[in-house]
């Protein structure tokens, strides 16, 4: 018998807070605003999304924070190229815990500011990049206060730049990046760390995030040290491929915004690759782009993930297991291959 997994439809019951009245959260103004939001375009698609799917009776039962839980795993990798999703038992940590390792994926769990010592493994470069850098921010210092072990190192400008992503681009590579919504980031990342990396600003965008009635999660600020209802994404490439991008791949530069509910998990952010691969150039004796995220929670088909959660968002107690095809639960002993050899 096989099965397919799918994550938890509770993961994306997303309902907005309402803050008690008389408490806002304090936050510095600044004293002008370089332009004023006029009409945005997040309303014209609002108002042509198709009606909300009602939960059912079993979706309202609470999902247990798990994704909270300590995540212990010592620094691996892995790879599945069985031909059906595995899992993954971490005996040696937590016996109890299991991980779902799509086919076709590999992964290394480590550190990304280390990522220098991982070169000689990794391929010489890559067609694809996805980026979620933890840019330093009060919601994770707020965290890290709070409760230590749920909050995640903060990376600043030097360490970011000094990643080598420069040695594992192409001239056709495509680089997305995740970023907040502060200006200071979006300055850094265009003005210091593009620059470092020898790479060109294609284009940028706004993920807006819905809730389950498909409504704006908050309002959009006009000053923007409020908080958004949306994060950045910029989608950059090497500077010999800027002119073949702009033209070659117009439907990434007529693309205005993304709209989606996110997860329940704090930066979940969505898949990419899916859209991202219709897109990229690759020579005719290739039939897929070779894709790479750094940074990464979760494992995807055809791509290679390193971070230092790589495979927290694979947590079996995450997903709902169907009938399908292309699923197999393997025994321990015809496990994927791991090792700690790095």
């Amino acid at each position: 018998m096989k099965y397919k997994c799918k994550l938890k439809k509770q993961l994306f019951q997303y309902h907005t807070k309402t803050r008690p009245q008389g408490n806002p959260r304090k936050r510095k103004r600044v004293s002008s605003v370089p332009e004023l939001i006029q009409e945005d375009p997040v309303h014209h698609y609002l108002n042509i999304l198709p009606e909300p799917e009602r939960a059912q009776d079993e979706d309202d039962i609470a999902l247990a924070r798990i994704w909270e839980d300590p995540y212990a795993m010592p620094t691996f990798h892995g790879a599945n190229t069985s031909g059906w999703t595995q899992r993954f038992r971490n005996t040696s940590t937590n016996p109890g815990i299991s991980y779902f390792i799509p086919n076709d994926s590999r992964f290394y769990n480590h550190n990304v500011d280390q990522l220098a010592a991982l070169m000689p493994q990794l391929m010489p470069s890559y067609d694809i990049i996805i980026l979620d850098p933890p840019w330093r921010n009060k919601y994770i210092r707020r965290l890290n206060r709070a409760k230590e072990d749920l909050g995640y190192a903060m990376l600043d400008n030097e360490k970011l730049c000094a990643l080598p992503l420069s040695q594992l681009i192409n001239k056709r590579t495509l680089v997305a990046i995740w970023c907040t919504n502060a200006m200071q980031h979006q300055t850094d990342l265009e003005k210091q760390l593009l620059p470092s990396w020898n790479l060109c600003l294609l284009h940028k965008m706004r993920w807006y995030k819905l809730n389950s009635d498909h409504h704006l999660v908050g309002p959009v600020q006009v000053d923007l040290t409020q908080k958004q209802p949306y994060e950045m994404l910029y989608l950059a490439c090497h500077p010999d491929a800027l002119e073949g991008y702009a033209t070659a791949a117009a439907g990434l530069k007529q693309t205005e915004l993304l709209l989606s509910v996110p997860s329940i998990v704090h930066s979940h952010k969505p898949p990419l690759l899916p859209w991202l691969r219709q897109h990229v150039q690759l020579p005719e004796s290739q039939s897929h782009p070779e894709c790479l995220e750094l940074f990464a929670r979760y494992l995807q088909p055809q791509c290679t993930s390193i971070g230092l959660e790589v495979l927290k968002l694979m947590d079996a107690r995450l997903f709902d297991l169907q009938r399908e095809d292309s699923f197999r639960i393997v025994s321990p002993t015809k496990r994927f291959k791991a090792t700690n050899q790095m």
